[in-house]
């Protein structure tokens, strides 16, 4: 009876299959969507152009990821055929892609999706347009997916260290009011209560000025008094 190989040895070309075809049902969900939407506003039989919009997309998602997975396999594909011939096992060296192998696969992926898919949906004349398109998406997706996955991995990193430094941890609301854009700021209790005191000193000085100026008044106005009740004497 033959031994299959280790999992981590070798891989199973149906299982990425069984993944891309995974991959190319969520693709397609968007795709229907669209073309529903659009074979609503521009067509006379929305539902069909919705069905092709879908598989179109399902296509596209599939190959994508049946390329990208294989290229990314490669060590591990070519162990499952060496199995099936009796062949040694080579070392692997597929296990942890770096980021540049991300990009390269993705790049080849949507390089292959867009010559065969447009050859297949639109014909010999498509093929280059479709090959350039398909490679600038892939090779522009994967880097935009490796920036956020570095992103990602800083924050938390620095989450870790402030967990092991006992700092706690800011919410979404701290890390706006921090930013040099924003036009808020938060406040400690400290600085709160300073706060409140600069003001109360400020509302109380406004007190002290008008009852100043009341003062000032009623003092004007009992001379005012005192001058028309000396006026009235006199002409009596």
């Amino acid at each position: 009876m033959k031994t299959l190989p280790d999992s981590e040895q070798a891989t199973n070309p149906f299982d990425l299959v069984w993944r891309a075809a995974l991959i190319g049902t969520g693709s397609a969900i968007p795709g229907l969507a669209i073309g529903a939407t659009y074979g609503t506003l521009k067509t006379s039989t929305p539902v069909i152009f919705s069905i092709v919009s879908g598989a179109q997309w399902f296509a596209i998602g599939t190959t994508f990821w049946s390329v990208r997975s294989s290229i990314l396999n490669r060590d591990g594909l070519q162990n499952w055929w060496n199995t099936r011939r009796n062949a040694p096992i080579i070392p692997r060296h597929d296990l942890i892609p770096t980021s540049e192998d991300r990009i390269r696969a993705s790049t080849i992926s949507g390089a292959l999706t867009g010559a065969t898919l447009g050859l297949l949906f639109r014909g010999p004349r498509n093929v280059v347009p479709g090959t350039i398109m398909f490679t600038l998406f892939g090779w522009g997706g994967q880097h935009g997916y490796n920036w956020l996955d570095s992103r990602n991995t800083v924050a938390v990193e620095e989450e870790q260290r402030m967990r092991e430094e006992g700092v706690p941890k800011e919410n979404l609301l701290q890390r706006v009011t921090k930013s040099k854009w924003s036009p808020m700021s938060l406040l400690s209790d400290e600085e709160y209560e300073r706060l409140i005191g600069e003001k109360i000193l400020i509302v109380e000085t406004d007190i002290a000025l008008i009852d100043d100026k009341i003062e000032g008044l009623r003092k004007q106005q009992k001379e005012m008094e005192a001058q028309r009740q000396k006026e009235s004497q006199e002409r009596k």
